[in-house]
């Protein structure tokens, strides 16, 4: 039993390796979803999006960052199918973004969505 335990453990930590779903150390939000990330810095007000696989065919996977503020602004940044893009918001300081990054794969299927994530601009 206690081999099975760390036979588990191990392969938890391996994977947790692999996906690498821990957020970067200079961001200030991070949202995952499994094929991209997006990523909010409040030096400069840039959210990246970074998208992790590539099909160039119709039907494509992409993956886009959705973000709202505290005070009632609201936008999407990028419709990214391979890669990494920045954009620069310009959002008021002392105030509070979240964002999150989606994918979506095809007009047919579901979009999927990363967790909300909140930081202070």
């Amino acid at each position: 039993m206690k081999l099975l335990r760390t036979v588990a453990l191990a392969g938890a930590v391996a994977a947790a390796a692999v996906l690498g779903t821990a957020a970067p150390a200079s961001a200030d939000a991070y949202s995952y979803n499994g094929y991209g990330s997006a990523l909010f810095e409040s030096a400069g007000d840039y959210i990246t999006l970074t998208h992790y696989t590539y099909d160039p065919y119709p039907g494509y996977y992409a993956s886009y960052a959705e973000w709202f503020t505290s005070y009632g602004r609201t936008g999407i940044c990028g419709d990214n199918i391979g890669g990494r893009l920045s954009c620069n918001e310009d959002v008021a300081e002392k105030r509070n973004i979240s964002i999150r990054v989606c994918t979506r794969y095809g007009v047919f299927n579901q979009v999927t969505c990363g967790d909300w994530a909140t930081s202070r601009t």
